[in-house]
């Protein structure tokens, strides 16, 4: 069942994602690790009460994440619109509305569809468009040109592999100049 917040999940972390553009969307690869410390330290100390105390099932009441992240993002507004948190364990999507700001969760039934990774590239291949208009960018749905797509896709599916070979975030850039928190 979705969850819809009323803020945006904590940023990609630039350092550890790397971007691939096509036209209008720019595609972020990231492995990262999320815990209570990066939460507060990009929240607050009201953190809970931003996502209205509710979690997403599979969610215990200590964030403790790690795993691969795929980013969409405008290439023009470097907005971020759809995120797909490929985890082993609590497996979701995010749709998220930048200019609201609402950000909607949703599990990925893994018994069901299968592991996240493949099915969110094999979805972005079929249904980008799609996709972003539920998140509320149909200016960007509208942008996309589907042939851009495939090879930009297919380098997207390497580098995931490449850095779930690693395990842990891969600097792919400087650190940003006022860094608050780091994933590791």
């Amino acid at each position: 069942m979705p969850i819809t917040y009323r803020t945006l999940p904590v940023p990609a972390f630039d350092e550890f994602t790397l971007r691939i553009a096509a036209g209008a969307v720019t595609f972020g690869v990231e492995y990262r690790h999320l815990d209570e410390a990066v939460i507060l330290a990009h929240y607050g100390p009201d953190a809970r009460a931003r996502f209205d105390n509710v979690m997403p099932a599979g969610f215990t009441g200590v964030v403790e994440e790690d795993g691969l992240c795929l980013h969409v993002f405008g290439t023009e507004d470097g907005a971020e619109y759809l995120r797909f948190d490929c985890f082993d364990e609590a497996a979701h999507y995010h749709l998220m509305d930048p200019a609201a700001p609402t950000n909607t969760v949703v599990e990925h039934d893994v018994s069901t569809l299968g592991p996240l990774l493949p099915w969110a590239i094999e979805t972005l291949r079929a249904r980008l468009p799609e996709l972003l208009r539920e998140a509320g960018a149909k200016s960007l749905a509208d942008a996309v040109d589907p042939r851009a797509l495939a090879p930009v896709l297919e380098r997207v599916r390497v580098e995931s592999e490449r850095m779930l070979a690693a395990g842990r975030p891969i600097r792919v850039g400087p650190p940003p100049a006022a860094a608050t928190a780091s994933p590791r």
